[in-house]
């Protein structure tokens, strides 16, 4: 636990290397910090680095975020809610606890409750990019659950027919919906669905993450 003023200094060190992509010098945190006592400040840095929080090397600009704060200050935590299905929808949707995934803030860009992971199952959108990324089988996607669809109909969004979940481009004509697969993979065809079936759109793809 940091008292006000640690964080204070934590706060200044981690909104430098947002700004500027590299490590505030001591002069530069008393001048942000107005602190006139040079010592103040390497003490404040001695115990942040005891405590994991940072860092530090010889040399100029020799201050290195910790793990611990690169999780808690320039990344969010994002909960993966399940598996979603990148085939015919026959996998029924329940929301699970996965755990999180942290996530930069630069690329939440707004309310991080909006935002959620699925892991993908399948190959029916193995030719669809995001963000110049492709979505295969076991790639986690980033979910905005406020993004109206009706309104782009080149995205990937997650949707629940009856109750089953897929990853899909949508198309709508008149009274049909049409859920359409971007694969290599000559298995995957167009799903065609009716006024009479009940889809939901949880939300649009907006990147893709492949660690494998």
């Amino acid at each position: 636990m940091l008292t006000p003023k640690q964080q204070k200094v934590l706060d200044a060190i981690v909104e430098f290397f947002e700004r500027h992509w590299e490590s505030p010098t001591l002069e530069e945190l008393q001048n942000k910090l107005e602190i006139n006592n040079k010592r103040s400040i390497v003490q404040f840095l001695e115990y942040l680095e005891e405590k994991w929080f940072i860092h530090r090397w010889r040399g100029y600009r020799s201050i290195r975020l910790g793990d611990r704060i690169v999780g808690s200050q320039l990344a969010i935590p994002i909960p993966i809610l399940g598996f979603a299905n990148a085939w015919k929808p026959f996998k029924y949707w329940e929301e699970q606890d996965l755990g999180n995934l942290l996530i930069s803030k630069t690329i939440i860009k707004w309310d991080p409750g909006n935002y959620f992971l699925l892991k993908l199952e399948w190959t029916s959108m193995n030719q669809f990019h995001v963000n110049g990324k492709i979505l295969v089988d076991w790639s986690y996607v980033l979910v905005n659950k406020d993004y109206n669809w009706q309104w782009d109909s080149s995205g990937a969004y997650v949707c629940i027919v009856n109750g089953f979940a897929t990853v899909k481009k949508i198309k709508k004509e008149w009274n049909d919906t049409y859920l359409l697969p971007q694969s290599e993979d000559k298995e995957h065809t167009p799903i065609i669905l009716s006024q009479d079936d009940i889809v939901e759109i949880n939300g649009k793809i907006v990147d893709v993450f492949n660690f494998s």
